[in-house]
């Protein structure tokens, strides 16, 4: 059997929650890999990993009540590949992980924790061996059920008409120069409006 070189994650995103991402700190060092968390003074944290070849620095941004890390980096440590492995699964990470072999390296596209595709690249050629057909399915489901219908979408429209017919209220008393490009996006939104009602 190949021996793994290297885990490359040439792209790793994680959304979470402060318990999520708490509970991410955690299983890492349940599995007992040295971290290191600094809270900066916006909120934002970085998480250092450490194993025998290095350190990994995944910093965390704060956006409202969610933290997102998008980041790169390699991996020596096959204990911590393996453990970062069921962190990109438990917390529905997506990402591209190159698996570096001696002759070739194995692709894995993540999103949302599922493996999506996987490819073997040589220098000579890349082979698909395995598409997950199914989740691209689920993926598409999912977007038509949230696919806005026309009466959402004319409710919308009528929501910024009556927010543009207010700015032209004010614009008349207080910019009247700025009216007629409103009385231009006002024309617009009423034409999208018949056309969804017709």
């Amino acid at each position: 059997m190949a021996q793994r070189l290297a885990t490359n994650y040439a792209t790793a995103t994680f959304t979470m929650s402060g318990d999520e991402l708490d509970q991410f700190i955690k299983h890492f060092t349940n599995e007992n890999i040295n971290v290191q968390v600094k809270i900066c003074d916006n909120g934002d944290r970085d998480v250092i990993l450490a194993d025998r070849s290095g350190e990994i620095q995944l910093s965390f941004q704060r956006m409202g009540n969610h933290y997102i890390c998008e980041s790169s980096y390699m991996i020596k440590d096959i204990h911590l590949a393996n453990t970062m492995r069921k962190a990109m699964k438990a917390f529905r990470g997506h990402g591209i992980v190159h698996r570096i072999y001696d002759n070739f390296t194995v692709v894995y596209h993540y999103d949302e924790g599922s493996v999506i595709s996987i490819q073997e690249v040589t220098e000579d050629a890349e082979v698909s061996v395995f598409e997950n057909h199914t989740h691209d399915m689920k993926k598409q489901l999912e977007s038509l059920f949230r696919q806005n219908g026309a009466e959402d979408q004319i409710s919308m429209i009528r929501k910024e008409t009556d927010k543009w017919l207010d700015l032209r209220n004010w614009a008349m008393k207080h910019a009247p120069e700025k009216v007629s490009s409103i009385d231009g996006k006002l024309a617009g939104l009423s034409r999208q409006l018949f056309t969804l009602e017709a």
